[in-house]
């Protein structure tokens, strides 16, 4: 059995290639995710929690119990087993529980991301084969970072600061896109970056006329709609470069805006777009920054600290 890196919002652990990304829902802060595959699945759920007012492994387990029966209905549902145990460092709280079929599930704080993991198994048949998965994913779970986040699904991988949180994500089989935002707020300033992923799939039947010539789909296919998306208003690019992008040519692009009144806003966006011929897929990527304050004061963007975090983005990102 082969398996493969799958990372989602400060979770990260290894699965069975054959298993899908099949359903994702809310941020970084409070959401859930899961991955199936034929007679398995695994799911995800995280929440915030306060450190003095979080209940008891054990509470929070027995919550779950009654939930697992709301939605079993008329089926029975038994804790066939409970015990403490560790997951990735943090003491954890792990369950057998039997429903429709037996569930493995393992809950634990991780005060380094303030959010609390609840981790389910469901297996038709609990094998060898079952154990073998729920070991490698627990051996190689991470549930938080020092620097940065990993994102690695969908055959694509990049990585981001800790501080941007997921706030936006939308996936289709055409088409998908992630928004992450980094926002600092202040009595006399709010500084806000934000990073935007898209690829569009089934490129050259889709966008035949152009999926080729960058500039042009950039113009008729995306430049309004990545407006609406990062919500800062009508957006002007200049032609920078092209450049490359592990062997594939690269469109790159750079604007400026202010805005404002009695409030006043500065904001540097960088836009790069390629198409992956491995993957069929057009990807545009976007960092925005900008820097909002009363009129009396200056606003400035600090163009290094936006260029390197732009590289850095870009080195890390693989498209196949």
């Amino acid at each position: 059995m082969k398996f493969r890196e799958f990372a989602w919002t400060g979770l990260l652990f290894e699965v069975p290639e054959e298993m899908r990304f099949s359903r994702q829902g809310g941020d970084t802060r409070m959401g859930h995710l899961m991955l199936e595959a034929e007679n398995y699945m695994i799911e995800a759920k995280w929440e915030p929690f306060e450190p003095k007012k979080a209940k008891s492994l054990s509470e929070v387990g027995g919550s779950l119990v009654e939930q697992i029966k709301k939605q079993s209905k008329n089926q029975s549902v038994t804790v066939l087993g409970k015990e403490d145990t560790y997951v990735s460092k943090h003491k954890a709280l792990y369950m057998i529980v039997k429903s429709r079929a037996e569930e493995r599930v393992y809950l634990w704080y991780c005060i380094e991301s303030q959010r609390i993991v609840i981790l389910r198994f469901v297996f038709g048949v609990f094998d060898d084969n079952a154990k073998k998965i729920t070991k490698r994913v627990l051996d190689t779970l991470q549930c938080h970072s020092e620097k940065t986040n990993i994102w690695s699904l969908l055959n694509l991988r990049f990585e981001t600061p800790v501080s941007f949180l997921l706030t936006d994500t939308k996936i289709t089989v055409g088409r998908a896109h992630f928004l992450l935002v980094d926002r600092k707020l202040s009595s006399f300033a709010d500084q806000t970056e934000k990073i935007l992923v898209e690829y569009f799939s089934m490129a050259n039947l889709i966008y035949e006329q152009t999926y080729r010539d960058l500039d042009k789909w950039f113009e008729k296919n995306y430049l309004k709609d990545l407006s609406k998306k990062l919500k800062e208003g009508k957006l002007k690019f200049k032609e920078l470069r092209s450049t490359g992008l592990r062997r594939h040519k690269m469109e790159v692009k750079q604007g400026t805006a202010k805005s404002g009144t009695t409030w006043r806003k500065t904001t540097t966006y960088t836009n790069a777009s390629w198409y992956c011929p491995r993957t069929n897929r057009i990807y545009s990527v976007t960092l925005v920054s900008s820097i909002k304050r009363p009129a009396f004061f200056k606003r400035e963007i600090d163009k290094e600290a936006h260029s390197k975090l732009w590289e850095d983005f870009l080195a890390s990102f693989e498209c196949h």
